[in-house]
């Protein structure tokens, strides 16, 4: 099926779903502009892969995922944006295939704790820190629905680039050289966790399905949850700004 021209022109910006017809959950949210993007998704693809085996799911049992628009005549791509970050926030990006929350969520779903800690929390300058630290930007993987499990894999997978140095303890020890791991949303460090060993990446139990290419090296690690670090729930801040996450994902303190 595809829009006619005449309905793709009344739809104007719109954001949709994709259906699972065995049980009518949304399984994947997206957005386009007067044109049959939604339709495009059930063309065979080697991207996304969890959205993919979704649909072969669907397939395998004789019937087709069903294409729904959420919310039409939207009044810029902005406002897509900002539905459809609402709409994966109220069903959780857990819950269906898209790989991150979308644009837009700066001012998302958030818990009444949640909001308090990222916006009422204490500055603190990086410059004044003297401990060794991780960091790892979760930003838009990062949602107040995640279990445990969930957010200790979006913080500790599936990182490129790590360097070997990194990676190796420190000689005479048993530490590596950074041994504290801090997930960031915001600025705002959100978890904790002590890193014991660092493994290739999709080679440990997780919630997650590792997607990369076989040919690209990326990495993983595993270690404990801090409950009670200082860091947590700290603004952390360089020369008076809020931190910006980095386009590597991940960065170091001292």
């Amino acid at each position: 099926m595809k829009f006619s021209l005449e309905t793709k022109k009344h739809l104007g910006h719109y954001v949709y779903g994709l259906v699972d017809p065995t049980n009518q959950a949304i399984f994947y949210v997206g957005k386009a502009s007067a044109n049959n993007r939604a339709f495009d998704h059930l063309k065979a693809s080697e991207g996304e892969q969890a959205k993919q085996k979704r649909i072969r799911q669907i397939r395998a049992a004789g019937l087709e995922p069903v294409v729904e628009i959420l919310r039409y005549g939207l009044t810029s791509a902005k406002a897509s944006f900002e539905v459809e970050a609402a709409i994966i926030d109220a069903i959780g990006l857990e819950n269906l295939t898209n790989a991150v929350r979308g644009h837009g969520v700066e001012r998302g779903r958030l818990s009444a704790v949640e909001a308090e800690r990222l916006h009422g929390s204490k500055p603190v300058k990086i410059e004044a820190l003297t401990d060794r630290f991780m960091l790892f930007f979760i930003k838009q993987t990062y949602s107040p629905t995640l279990t445990e499990q969930q957010l200790y894999d979006s913080v500790r997978q599936f990182w490129s680039r790590v360097s070997i140095r990194t990676r190796t303890p420190v000689a005479g020890t048993a530490e590596l050289p950074y041994c504290v791991a801090l997930g960031v949303v915001d600025s705002v460090v959100v978890r904790a966790y002590s890193m014991a060993t660092w493994f290739p990446a999709g080679s440990t139990f997780s919630s997650r399905p590792y997607t990369a290419s076989p040919n690209e090296e990326r990495w993983e690690f595993v270690g404990n949850l801090l409950t009670e670090h200082p860091l947590l729930g700290k603004r952390l801040t360089r020369a008076e700004s809020d931190l910006a996450a980095n386009q590597q994902g991940y960065g170091y303190i001292n």
